[in-house]
């Protein structure tokens, strides 16, 4: 990665553990070589972060796009499910963060128009990916209830 890229990225985790700070106390960059940039913990558990950093908009639609992949050189470009828990989308130009939850990203690419991209508060996306992935998990924890139970009927019957 040309030393450019590599300022434009950190830039990118530095300004997302500035807005996890402050809504959290446990905030870690991990090394280069992890699945995800950050580590931050919220509500007594720990979540991964991956963070994609853009500097420019697009000329002729004037939106912001954002490639979710790995970086360009590795092979087996796609996140897994078990490797980050959500993206930050960092746009330099203005300064913040657009946060969404993993398991709602169905593309390779988000796109975000510049006004949205421009009036996005930081902490209160954070907050809204936040509320996204707890609901995923309590509707993973149900559906794990609901197929267990039925084993347990046998078990006991």
């Amino acid at each position: 990665m040309p030393r450019e890229s590599e300022r434009i990225g950190r830039s990118g985790e530095y300004l997302t553990c500035s807005i996890l700070a402050r809504e959290s106390d446990t905030v870690t960059i991990m090394p280069h070589t992890s699945h995800a940039d950050v580590i931050f913990e919220w509500k007594h558990k720990l979540y991964r972060c991956q963070v994609k950093t853009v500097t420019h908009i697009e000329k002729r639609k004037k939106n912001w796009r954002f490639d979710i992949r790995k970086g360009i050189t590795k092979t087996g470009r796609h996140y897994k499910k078990n490797q980050i828990d959500i993206i930050a989308m960092v746009n330099l130009k203005y300064q913040n963060i657009f946060f969404k939850a993993f398991s709602d990203c169905q593309t390779a690419q988000i796109t975000i128009k510049d006004e949205i991209m421009k009036s996005t508060n930081s902490i209160e996306s954070l907050k809204d990916a936040m509320k996204s992935i707890e609901l995923t998990d309590i509707l993973r924890m149900k559906q794990n209830t609901a197929k267990s139970t039925p084993a347990k009927q046998s078990i006991n019957g």
